[in-house]
């Protein structure tokens, strides 16, 4: 039996799902049934924060959204053959412009070797052009399981490991 917290999100998720039209509704729901099946507040919001990586993990490398090659992504590339010389980093958004470093969970063969969800819905600007824009509240597995403090201060923390966000995440439930 479900508490009366839970089935609100339960039934919030469903409306949002069905609102816009997204595919596979039955199986999205029974990935929420598997969360609302997590008591424990701490275990159910890394299962969560897990899912919401994975699928975002999911979503850049089948739409290959950033369009790594040699290091460079497309903006990048982009730059480079218009001829623009500023901005022109490697590694993507994973360098940090005010802090003019490269975040120290890059791998440079594998990729991100963090579960940073900030990092992941983070677009740049040449990106959100095209479309490409990601925010907890457009995510189904989210939007009704955090509060707004909780979801500023996810998308706002980057090159930080999953244990820091947890804490910051269960300061700010």
């Amino acid at each position: 039996m479900r508490s009366k917290k839970d089935q609100k999100i339960y039934d919030k998720t469903k409306a949002f799902l069905i609102k816009n039209q997204e595919d596979d509704i039955e199986k999205k729901m029974k990935a929420i049934d598997e969360i609302l099946a997590v008591e424990d507040k701490k275990e159910r919001y890394s299962y969560l924060y897990d899912l919401i990586c994975d699928y975002l993990d999911n979503e850049f490398q089948t739409k290959n959204i950033c369009g790594f090659h040699d290091g460079l992504c497309k903006r990048r590339c982009d730059m480079i053959e218009k001829n623009i010389k500023k901005d022109t980093y490697l590694n993507g958004c994973c360098h940090s412009y005010r802090h003019n470093r490269t975040c120290e969970h890059l791998d440079k063969e594998k990729g991100c070797q963090i579960k940073n969800i900030g990092c992941k819905t983070f677009t740049c600007h040449f990106l959100k052009k095209q479309g490409f824009h990601y925010s907890l509240d457009k995510i189904y597995l989210a939007k009704y399981f955090f509060n707004a403090r909780q979801k500023f201060y996810i998308e706002n923390t980057f090159f930080v490991d999953k244990d820091v966000i947890m804490d910051g995440i269960l300061k700010r439930g």
